[in-house]
């Protein structure tokens, strides 16, 4: 097996236990949910779980997962000033706001 092809696998697995990552975190989010957080106290609870793993892609797929929360309501989340992305940034409130409609009522 040539270099390219070892290099492939080895990124092939490491995309699959990120994707195991992010649907195992998914399922604690609703889980978290069911036993009273909110949307902030989820989304900090989704980097925590996924560690180095998280960012804009992990947040949105695990919220999604979770969810079902649209695309572009997801994209307008990740301006939230915990997650420190880009030079726009939503409060706490903000962000709830956004989150909260999408969220199964308890």
């Amino acid at each position: 097996m040539g270099p390219t092809r070892a290099f492939m696998r080895v990124l092939a697995a490491k995309e699959r236990a990120t994707m195991s990552n992010i649907g195992k975190t998914a399922e604690d989010l609703k889980i978290a949910h069911v036993e009273g957080k909110n949307a902030v106290e989820l989304a900090l609870l989704s980097r925590e779980k996924l560690g180095a793993e998280f960012g804009v892609i992990s947040f949105i797929a695990s919220f999604r997962l979770a969810f079902d929360i649209p695309l572009p309501v997801l994209q307008h989340a990740q301006a939230w000033w915990q997650f420190g992305w880009g030079s726009k940034s939503i409060s706490d409130d903000e962000f709830s706001a956004l989150l909260t409609p999408w969220l199964p009522k308890r």
